[in-house]
């Protein structure tokens, strides 16, 4: 099932740079190279998180081409799987990439209602969302208010992101940051660790964080 809308009145941040050229080489730049070499966190480690949190009905914000949706193992053989991203370009292929789980498609901003309805779900995947958002640590949390309604009790929230600045970062992480920041691909420049740990503790009880060279990584328990 796919729900469409006009993509480009809703395209913000880097939203509108996945184009199907783009995403077609985005895997071995951005998990080939960008990951491993720079951030310093191999796609193996993002993939065994991603395993840990993964549950049967799962939803999933801003998922790239899709490939941890597509190689992460399901705890049951036909998990029901809803994609959600502003861009329609990222949800054809993603729908594409893992059809034989039949996902739905929402052209869904993060940063507004989600409009779900009554459902709910027993995962939310955001990984790599966060650090492309606009705003603020506190702006970008509105995401996690949005989520958290359609969360199961017992569900998680889990995802990752490269912080501005932390304590692994190297010279070569904050001078990428800087470009990536310039180009409007990230806008995490001013996103640390602390704020993020702020945000959490405002909305949830039982949270962790874990640092992997520029990423951090944060699992929610509801």
């Amino acid at each position: 099932m796919t729900e469409t809308i006009e993509p480009a009145a809703v395209l913000h941040g880097d939203a509108a740079i996945y184009t199907r050229s783009v995403l077609a080489i985005y895997d071995p730049i951005a998990l080939g190279v960008m990951c491993p070499l720079v951030w310093k966190c191999s796609p193996r480690v993002m993939l065994s998180f991603y395993n840990r949190n993964v549950r049967g009905r799962h939803l999933d914000i801003g998922p790239g081409t899709g490939i941890f949706l597509d190689r992460c193992a399901f705890p049951v053989p036909n998990p029901s799987v809803v994609v959600a991203d502003l861009n329609q370009n990222v949800l054809d292929t993603v729908r594409e990439r893992i059809a034989r789980y039949h996902p739905e498609t929402l052209v869904r901003d993060a940063l507004l209602p989600l409009d779900l309805g009554e459902r709910r779900f027993e995962s939310v995947g955001l990984l790599s969302v966060l650090h492309c958002l606009p705003g603020t640590m506190a702006d970008k949390a509105v995401v996690f208010d949005n989520v958290r309604g359609h969360v199961e009790p017992g569900g998680r929230i889990f995802g990752g992101t490269v912080l501005g600045d932390g304590p692994n970062h190297t010279r070569l992480m904050r001078w990428m940051i800087g470009k990536y920041n310039q180009a409007g691909s990230f806008a995490n420049d001013g996103d640390r660790l602390a704020q993020l740990h702020t945000e959490l503790g405002r909305r949830f009880d039982d949270y962790r964080i874990y640092l992997h060279g520029a990423m951090a990584f944060f699992e929610i328990q509801l």
